[in-house]
């Protein structure tokens, strides 16, 4: 699955390892800096890097896309709410080194992360995109993901309200099954 995604010359994409956790973490660390990818506003350490890695295992795995030993850019699927009534929806986040966007490496991310919640039997993905990133509003929509509500002025950064575009891409039709 991984092997046949198009990718630049030399990379790959492949689930993320300790060994990436300082070039993911500045990845993270420019967008809380730089940008509203996130709303986060401050750095994140060393060990609350390490910690995020550790909750971004199986059911909720983090990819990298590396050449020559450099991240050029991560994602990865996490919980959509801890309420067990959401246990079969995830969360996608996908973030491109600066110097290596509008290369196709967010496509490559999101194809994978998809393909990843497939195989895990997860029935929806949701994506929270600060209002404004048309990059990644379009990214989605170009994976399947759909506009399904925006939430107004419900963050704060650089000292300006920002919105949150919420997008949803439904994976399996099937009807629920019950729970015992």
């Amino acid at each position: 699955m991984m092997q046949n995604m198009p990718l630049p010359t030399g990379a790959l994409v492949r689930l993320a390892t300790a060994a990436d956790n300082a070039q993911i973490m500045a990845i993270w660390n420019y967008e809380v800096q730089w940008s509203t990818a996130t709303f986060d506003t401050a750095l994140r350490t060393a060990e609350q890097q390490e910690a995020w890695l550790a909750d971004h295992s199986d059911a909720y795995p983090a990819l990298v896309i590396s050449a020559d030993r450099e991240v050029l850019g991560y994602g990865a699927l996490s919980a959509y709410r801890a309420k067990p009534a959401y246990s079969t929806t995830v969360e996608d986040a996908v973030y491109v080194k600066v110097d290596q966007r509008d290369k196709g490496l967010g496509h490559v991310l999101v194809s994978v992360l998809l393909d990843l919640a497939r195989e895990r039997d997860y029935h929806t993905v949701m994506a929270r995109i600060t209002g404004g990133n048309t990059a990644s509003i379009r990214l989605h929509e170009r994976h399947g993901f759909h506009l399904v509500g925006i939430e107004r002025e419900v963050g704060i950064k650089f000292e300006r309200w920002q919105d949150v575009v919420l997008m949803q891409c439904m994976l399996h039709t099937a009807a629920p099954q019950r729970q015992t």
